[in-house]
């Protein structure tokens, strides 16, 4: 079979080859030749060339749309790059410990020196993704074929030790500086996906970088819904097994939850920026890896990944139809009381992220009948309805809940926002804190409505024994 597949790319090469020169030549001689070679040939060659010209701009090109999927929970994915080391059993010991599941893009020459380390990434659930062979700058980033062949060679050994070929990339030292259009642009022709990062937890600016300075550089670090950690778990990296425990805690105490790194996630890329290396395509050169890329492509339609162990199921989300995962309101936000009259959201006041409605807490307290208070010292606005209480703590990101004064539980809102002023919260969240339920929700294009149901205050002289049995107090962060 190997040898079948084999055959055609060559078969592929030559023609493409041939098909490029002859275009070469027409561009030189102001005229197009007649296609010598099939259909399929000459429509290859015709692509190739389209796209070489659109590349020359120094843009990338589109690839085929993807469809991803955004956790309703903040959520932090781990990845550990330049392994497998001696340094991995220790890493995968911690990970197991805490109950947290990491990505870890290895280097195929590590690999080869520790296939039980890579076994156990992948025995034990983790996401393996390629990170080249042997690492060197200069190799990878003097030509595209080099780093193509490396990624082949890694993925080769992968396949060979553990049986699988991972659809993610990332490139040593990342895309930025390194990444053309052209790169991009093949690596997705052949069905990639490549993984840069939006925290880097420093472990690797130097030799021996501290514990204390990584901690420092994470803590330091942006929050966001999703964020993609660079770490490192190759030799040398004794400290990042040191501030492992720590780091993980952090991040749950705030509320993230963590997952691996799969095609269904966003992934994280650097834009565009000069190159460092002095390299050039030629329409030739840039033909014949359009043949490899799409060859490739049309044998490995499917490439293994190793998928994230399903969760236990959660609250289902509001239903959102044709909405992406984040969007300015472009409609009003209805919400109807039973029994009572409603009122709205103009589309300012509101935005749709993460599969949730978020706004301003004053406003929706406000119309519900309940008050706001802010604590400017503190930045803490604390919200009244009825028997409830809810404290937002901005400076700790964390929410205390009480009941006729007395606290009921405090939960970590990693992804707090304030925007104009006001503090921003998930609508579901908050309803659910202040002992009512989302009915329903309708959320379209053109029309969103969400159906509420609050305790009115009469009720609160019921027994607290009934109101917490009749009250949704599981929060889904």
């Amino acid at each position: 079979m190997r040898q079948h597949v084999q055959t055609a790319k060559n078969r592929l090469y030559l023609a493409s080859l041939s098909m490029a020169l002859l275009f070469v030549v027409s561009l030189l001689l102001g005229s197009v030749p007649a296609y010598a070679a099939g259909d399929d040939e000459a429509a290859l060659a015709e692509q190739s060339k389209e796209a070489f010209l659109q590349l020359q701009t120094g843009k990338r090109i589109a690839g085929e749309e993807r469809s991803y999927e955004t956790p309703e929970q903040p959520t932090v994915y781990l990845t550990f790059d330049d392994g497998p080391s001696k340094l991995t059993d220790q890493v995968l010991d911690i990970l197991d410990e805490k109950g947290v599941k990491a990505t870890f893009f290895a280097i195929g020459v590590q690999a080869k020196e520790y296939p039980k380390q890579l076994k156990r990434i992948v025995d034990s659930g983790h996401a393996l993704g390629n990170h080249t062979y042997n690492h060197v700058y200069n190799e990878l980033y003097s030509d595209f074929q080099t780093f193509w062949d490396q990624v082949q060679k890694t993925e080769n050994i992968f396949d060979e030790l553990v049986g699988v070929r991972p659809q993610l990339v990332r490139a040593p030292g990342g895309t930025a500086t390194n990444f053309d259009a052209y790169y991009y642009y093949l690596m997705d022709q052949a069905g990639y996906m490549m993984e840069d990062w939006n925290v880097d937890s420093g472990d690797s600016k130097r030799a021996g970088v501290p514990a204390s300075e990584i901690w420092q550089t994470v803590k330091a670090s942006p929050l966001s819904h999703e964020i993609n950690i660079l770490f490192h778990d190759g030799t040398g990296h004794d400290n990042t097994v040191k501030v492992l425990p720590q780091v993980i805690d952090y991040y749950r105490n705030l509320g993230y939850s963590f997952a691996t790194l799969t095609t269904k996630v966003k992934p994280k890329q650097f834009g565009l920026s000069k190159i460092k290396w002095n390299r050039g395509m030629s329409l030739t050169h840039f033909t014949k890896l359009y043949g490899e890329t799409k060859a490739y492509a049309a044998e490995h339609s499917q490439p293994g990944l190793v998928e994230e162990t399903p969760a236990p199921p959660k609250e289902e989300p509001i239903k959102v139809i044709a909405m992406q995962s984040e969007e300015e309101s472009t409609v009003p936000l209805n919400i109807q009381l039973p029994g009572q009259e409603g009122f709205a959201f103009d589309p300012t006041l509101y935005r749709m992220h993460a599969n949730r409605i978020e706004l301003p807490l004053r406003t929706l307290v406000e119309k519900i009948g309940g008050q706001v208070a802010w604590q400017p010292d503190t930045k803490t606005a604390t919200a009244h309805y009825g028997i409830y209480d809810i404290a937002y703590h901005l400076q700790t990101r964390s929410m205390e809940l009480f009941k006729l004064g007395q606290p009921l539980a405090t939960y970590a809102m990693a992804d707090m926002d304030m925007r104009n002023n006001q503090i921003i919260v998930p609508l579901r969240k908050t309803i659910d804190s202040l002992g009512g339920r989302i009915m329903s929700a309708r959320i379209e294009s053109d029309r969103r409505e969400v159906a509420l149901s609050l305790r009115p205050y009469y009720f609160y002289n019921e027994p607290a024994d009934s109101i917490l049995q009749n009250s949704l107090f599981a929060l889904v962060n």
